[in-house]
C-alpha cells in the first residue's frame, strides 16, 4: 500500500492505493479515499498514542487487503503530530533483522538482471547523486534502483513526487533540463556543464520534443491507464522548465581555476643580458656621434641595409645575423627611451 495524491478541482486530494500484479504488468488501484484532510481519520486517545479510524481497517479488510499498523504509520506518516512521530521514531528498530538483510540482498541481486526505464534511471541518478553531467550513468550500481521493483506505474510516480521535494526553486528547470536528456542532443562539455550557454531557443524545442515522446511511450506508461492530455505528472516537470531559471553554475569558474593550477609551474624566460653601448654600435658599423642624430626611422633603415648585406641566405654568417638583431634591438630601445625623456616642445619652448 501507498499514499497517493492527486489534484482534483484545484485542491489536494489524497488516496489510499495499492499495486498488485495482473500477468506481466504491475497495476495499481485505489482502496481508500482520504479526501483532502486524512489526518482526521487519526485518532488520538491522550498522551502521545494514536491509532487510525476503524473505517479504514473495515473498507480494506472487505477488499481482501488485512494492513499491519507500520504500512498505516508510514501512509499517515506526513500527517502525524510531531511528538508522536518522535515517539514512533524512538521505537523504531535502527538495525535491520537477518530476514530484512536477507531480502535487501535478494532486492539488490534482482536489480542486476531487471530494466528500468532510463527515465526513471535519470530521475533517481540525479535526485541521489546531484549531477547534471549524466555521461556516466550506465557505470552507476543498479542496486540504488531497487525502489523500483514490483511497483505500479503509478506508485512510481507518486514515490518520485515525494523525493522530488527536496529539490530547490533554483534546481527544478536543471533537473527537467536532465531528467529528459538535452545534453545529449548537443556535442561538448557545454551541454553537460553550463547549458545558459546554449541557444535557449533550440533548448526549449527539444525538451518539448522529448515530453512528447515520453508521453506516447506505452512502455512507460504500461499498466496506467492515460488520455491524449499530457499527463499532470509531465505538466509538472514543463512548468518547472518554463517556470524557473538554471541552477547557478560554477563550470566557467572551474575552468579559470583549472587554466591558472596548470599554469602556476610556468617559469618565463629570464631576460637577455643587453649588449654593451659599444660593441652595439661597433656591430651596426655606427659611432657615437651617428646614435645622437638617429631617429628610431633612421636606425631601421640603417639595420635593413645591414641586414641584407648578413643575411645567411645572401651570404652572412648566422652567428653575424644573430648578433645583429640582438645590436639593433638594443640601440632601437635606446633611442625611443632618449625620444621619451627629451619630450616634446612647441615653437616658443
Amino acid at each position: 500500500m501507498y499514499l497517493a495524491q492527486k489534484t482534483i478541482n484545484g485542491k489536494t486530494c489524497y488516496f489510499i492505493r495499492e499495486s498488485y500484479k495482473d500477468g506481466d504488468l504491475n497495476k495499481s488501484r485505489d482502496l481508500f479515499d482520504l479526501g483532502t484532510r486524512p489526518d482526521r481519520y487519526i485518532v488520538y486517545p491522550g498522551g502521545n498514542a494514536c491509532y487510525f479510524h476503524e473505517e479504514i481497517h473495515d473498507q480494506l479488510q472487505a477488499q481482501g487487503v488485512v494492513p499491519d499498523d507500520e504500512e498505516l504509520e508510514k501512509i499517515f506518516w506526513p500527517f502525524l503530530r510531531f511528538e508522536t512521530r518522535r515517539v514512533i521514531e524512538g521505537f523504531t528498530h535502527k538495525n535491520k533483522s537477518r530476514k530484512g538483510r536477507e531480502s535487501l540482498r535478494e532486492a539488490c541481486r534482482r536489480c542486476e538482471a531487471q530494466k528500468f526505464h532510463m527515465f526513471d534511471r535519470r530521475r533517481l541518478h540525479y535526485l541521489r547523486f546531484g549531477q547534471l553531467d549524466q555521461s556516466k550513468i550506465l557505470r552507476a550500481p543498479k542496486k540504488i534502483y531497487r525502489s523500483l521493483l514490483d511497483k505500479s506505474r503509478d506508485e512510481i510516480e507518486q514515490q518520485f513526487l515525494q523525493m522530488e521535494n527536496v529539490l530547490d526553486a533554483n534546481e527544478k528547470k536543471t533537473y527537467a533540463y536532465v531528467i529528459f536528456d538535452i545534453p545529449g542532443h548537443f556535442a561538448g562539455n557545454l551541454a553537460r556543464n553550463y547549458p545558459q550557454a546554449l541557444s535557449q531557443n533550440k533548448v526549449d524545442a527539444i525538451f518539448m520534443e522529448e515530453v512528447c515522446r515520453l508521453h506516447e511511450d506505452d512502455l512507460f506508461w504500461a499498466g496506467m491507464t492515460r488520455s491524449d492530455v499530457l499527463h499532470e505528472h509531465l505538466v509538472r516537470y514543463v512548468c518547472w522548465f518554463f517556470d524557473h531559471d538554471y541552477a547557478q553554475s560554477r563550470y566557467l569558474d572551474q575552468l579559470v581555476y583549472d587554466w591558472m593550477a596548470r599554469r602556476r609551474d610556468f617559469n618565463p624566460p629570464r631576460p637577455r643580458a643587453s649588449m654593451p653601448l659599444a660593441d652595439a654600435l661597433s656591430v651596426m658599423g655606427l659611432d657615437k656621434k651617428d646614435l645622437a642624430g638617429l631617429t628610431t626611422a633612421g636606425l631601421t633603415r640603417h639595420y635593413r641595409q645591414m641586414a641584407r648585406k648578413y643575411h645567411p641566405d645572401t651570404g652572412g654568417g648566422h652567428n653575424r645575423f644573430i648578433r645583429l638583431n640582438q645590436a639593433f634591438e638594443d640601440l632601437l630601445r635606446s633611442v625611443r627611451a632618449k625620444k621619451a625623456s627629451s619630450g616634446y616642445r612647441t615653437q616658443r619652448g
